[in-house]
């Protein structure tokens, strides 16, 4: 794929016609967003200097008094990207929410794998979307209990679909 927003806008519609999901349309500003799930919003943001698209979806929020033992386990998840299958969780202080983002590079990308790319990681953040809400009420306890996160639980790992 050469580094061309119209070459990934293409991409976006083959896969809206050939799965019958809703378009992504990256006509304002290199970006879209497109409502999923219960509740959720998948953020696509081309970024045509490095050249790559990057997925972002928002989470939930963490009250203060919890984002200690919450953060802590959002980190272990991080590691190796074993928990959250190539994704990484972070937390968006000016919006106040704990988000999932993916980075895929688009100079050789095919409409395959973009599709493949989208569907895991829309999947991943389902998972995580629960499994967080599940890591805030447990914060409301003193233990800290390390227990699998998404990707683990499930053995799919870290190689889920982050590669071909």
């Amino acid at each position: 794929m050469t580094n061309d927003k119209e070459t990934l806008q293409q991409m976006f519609d083959e896969i809206s016609a050939r799965s019958g999901t809703p378009k992504i349309d990256l006509s304002e500003n290199d970006s879209a967003a497109l409502p999923f799930g219960d509740g959720m919003l998948l953020h696509v943001q081309y970024r045509a200097n490095i050249p790559e698209v990057v997925f972002t979806v928002p989470l939930g929020t963490v009250p203060p008094e919890r984002r200690a033992h919450v953060f802590g386990r959002l980190l272990e998840a991080n590691f190796y990207w074993i928990g959250t299958r190539g994704a990484t969780l972070s937390y968006h202080a000016d919006l106040e929410q704990v988000v999932l983002q993916y980075q895929e590079g688009t100079t050789r990308l095919t409409a395959e794998r973009l599709q493949s790319v989208l569907e895991g990681f829309l999947s991943v953040a389902i998972e995580w979307k629960a499994t967080l809400a599940g890591i805030v009420e447990e914060a409301g306890g003193e233990a800290y209990p390390r227990s699998a996160g998404p990707g683990e639980a499930s053995g799919l790992g870290s190689g889920a679909f982050m590669m071909a």
